[in-house]
């Protein structure tokens, strides 16, 4: 037969009225058992170190540090060094630690890693960026000086952990930027010998040399212009000299072998233009007064001519006899200075044409030489910095060696555990009667869906499905046995 579902919560307070053996032997037989085992289970005790994160003692104006500021990645990287399978095993060894347990060497090294915790306390004035501060160091034993024995070791380890950390990397540090440094220096050596040559293989043609090169042009182009004029000169005066040779040479011939001069035939020109003007116009007209002006003109001119021929003549006709042989002398001389300057001409020339050359060149020299300046300059730069860096990281190194970077102190010891951390008494109690409970709550429920008395009117509506007359009260055992006495004694 089904059980009556219950719908009044009251009747669960009747069930445990009436099973409360059910749940109460349960609960204190689970909760004493629980409570004598716990007392029975070893006993481990927990020893912390707090390490405070101090920052660098020098100024950072003054000193660049060359470690790494991020200390969170840095305390990871000192974690994993010191708790590694190797540093861990020595720790073992010296403290004899889980001997007894039947451990293997990997088994302990496990079970210390699960002793051992490392908590960082960051910064909570700034949430946005959070700063680790300080970190605490905790270690499980079952011998409470062994924990602070431990505890103290393992925050040694670390504090000099951090100090050979940072101290090889500022070496480290120290050592990439001295090789960074040699190779800088190597390569603007060499642009450096670039450059030289460069300008040894265009001297002349350098932009610094430009000014130079044009005033030197002009003064050559002047002084070419110059003995153009002098040889010009020279030329005439030979010239000079050839003809008067020649008319010298040339007194001896006939006078009517002489060809008439230019102003001669003028004149004979005016002449006939003015005998034809006068046939035309009257003597009062102007172009007749005109050509009579001229050929009087011309006439005055060829006498004066005739005059001056006859006279050289006569002069050159008295002089050739001395004469000659020096003007022959003068004309080898200006042979002689005319061949100087001609060669003189082509020397000029040729410096020029050099000059010309060395100025067309420029553009394409100034870019070569701009190309490897830039690239100089930029590898001067570049060993200016590293050479400021070098400086920087032996400072940093320095300081890093006598301890006056950032570092890690102490500032909570080790602590001697005066109470076991584990186990937990009270929450295995706790754990111990609640089992019990859940345990005599079950039993109980078990009883009670077993039993199938009638107790109530809604058990009987239930059960029966017809109305209840009547309901006769509960009466206990001993009035029960009593009624039938009752009814003897009265009949």
């Amino acid at each position: 037969m089904a059980r009556r579902p219950i719908t009044n919560p009251l009747e669960y307070l009747g069930m445990a009225r009436r099973r409360w053996v059910w749940i109460l032997v349960p609960l204190l037989v689970i909760a004493g058992l629980t409570a004598a085992i716990a007392r029975k289970l070893p006993k481990t005790y927990t020893s912390t170190s707090l390490i405070l994160v101090e920052p660098q003692k020098v100024p950072a104006d003054f000193v660049k540090p060359t470690v790494s500021g991020d200390v969170a990645l840095r305390l990871e990287s000192i974690e994993e060094q010191i708790l590694s399978r190797t540093e861990l095993t020595k720790l073992i060894k010296k403290y004899g630690l889980y001997l007894g347990k039947g451990l293997t060497e990997d088994g302990q090294v496990t079970a210390m890693l699960s002793d051992v915790q490392v908590d960082p306390v960051m910064d909570p004035s700034h949430p946005e960026r959070p700063t680790m501060t300080a970190f605490r160091i905790s270690y499980s034993s079952y011998d409470p000086s062994l924990a602070q024995q431990v505890t103290g070791e393992l925050a040694n380890e670390f504090i000099t952990g951090n100090l050979n950390s940072r101290a090889q990397q500022a070496v480290g540090t120290e050592t990439f930027i001295d090789g960074a440094l040699q190779q800088a220096s190597q390569n603007l050596q060499t642009l450096q010998t670039q450059l030289k040559d460069l300008k040894s293989s265009y001297m002349g043609s350098l932009p610094e040399q430009q000014q130079a090169n044009l005033t030197v042009l002009g003064q050559l182009q002047t002084q070419l212009q110059e003995n153009a004029d002098a040889l010009a000169r020279a030329q005439q005066q030979k010239t000079y000299l050839t003809s008067l040779t020649s008319a010298v040479n040339s007194l001896a011939a006939p006078a009517a072998a002489k060809p008439p001069s230019p102003l001669e035939m003028q004149l004979h020109t005016a002449q006939a233009e003015l005998a034809t003007a006068e046939r035309l116009y009257t003597p009062a007209h102007p172009d007749v007064v005109r050509l009579k002006a001229q050929v009087a003109a011309l006439t005055q001119q060829a006498d004066d001519e005739k005059a001056a021929d006859a006279k050289a003549a006569k002069a050159a006709a008295d002089a050739k006899p001395a004469e000659a042989p020096q003007v022959q002398g003068q004309i080898a001389v200006i042979d002689q200075e005319i061949a100087q300057r001609t060669q003189d001409q082509k020397t000029v020339q040729a410096k020029i044409a050099a000059l010309n050359l060395r100025v067309e060149r420029l553009p394409e020299v100034e870019e070569k030489l701009s190309n490897l300046q830039n690239a100089y300059d930029v590898a001067k730069a570049n060993y200016t910095a590293l050479l400021e860096k070098k400086q920087a990281a032996n400072m940093g190194a320095a300081m890093e060696q006598q301890a006056e970077g950032e570092e890690f102190r102490i500032i909570d010891p080790a602590n001697l555990p005066q109470k076991p951390t584990s186990p937990n008494l009270l929450e295995i109690d706790g754990m111990g009667a609640a089992a019990g409970l859940m345990l005599g709550l079950g039993l109980a429920w078990l009883a009670e869906a077993r039993d199938t008395a009638v107790r109530s009117e809604a058990d009987v509506l239930y059960y029966t499905q017809v109305p209840m007359l009547a309901m006769v009260p509960q009466l206990s055992v001993g009035i029960i046995h009593a009624l039938p006495a009752a009814g003897e004694r009265k009949g």
